[in-house]
């Protein structure tokens, strides 16, 4: 009879096929699991986005604000001077709208609005424009048939990249008094 030696057994290397295919089965769970969590950052990315833009109005409302009381530019319309460019002012605030034809900051009848002092990259997603959003009616004034909701007009930034702009926007509405910021109105809800 043949005697077994510890030479006679060679010892294993790597894995075997059936270690290999359930390794990998794992992991393709995993990452479906994973996944959708991965793909829903670029609605927290553009989101984002906005938040910075909010805060970069918030700053620019404030410097323009401070600098039209240091030139007593409180009055229902006004102009203040930022480096070489004019910049509209209502009741001591950035306007919402740039004033003349031409709206560039050159002079005080062309005097730019809350736009030009906020300063995007160039190829940014961030637009300043006018757009349509729907705001709820009262319901004290329903009409029957109604929807409960009516188009109103609204100018503001909003994110081209999203699906909706209107769900990722931040409207901006001029001073009503020299006393009252600006009214800003921020919607990240679907961005």
């Amino acid at each position: 009879m043949k005697q077994l030696t510890n030479n006679s057994f060679s010892k294993q290397k790597g894995f075997t096929l059936i270690e290999l295919v359930v390794v990998i089965v794992i992991l393709g769970i995993l990452a479906a699991t994973a996944a959708p969590k991965f793909i829903d950052l670029t609605t927290d990315a553009r989101s984002s986005v906005m938040k910075g833009v909010q805060g970069s109005v918030n700053s620019a409302i404030n410097l323009a604000h401070a600098k039209a009381l240091v030139g007593a530019q409180t009055g229902e319309a006004g102009t203040i001077i930022i480096g070489s460019k004019h910049y509209a002012l209502v009741h001591g605030f950035p306007a919402v709208e740039s004033l003349g034809t031409l709206g560039d900051g050159s002079n005080a009848e062309n005097a730019l609005g809350i736009q030009g002092l906020i300063e995007l990259d160039s190829g940014s997603q961030i637009v300043f424009k006018e757009y349509v959003t729907k705001a709820a009616v009262d319901a004290n004034a329903s009409v029957p048939g109604d929807t409960g909701s009516a188009e109103e007009t609204a100018k503001g930034f909003v994110h081209t990249g999203a699906t909706d702009e209107t769900k990722c926007s931040l409207a901006y509405a001029n001073a009503g008094d020299s006393e009252t910021p600006p009214v800003i109105t921020s919607n990240f809800d679907d961005c």
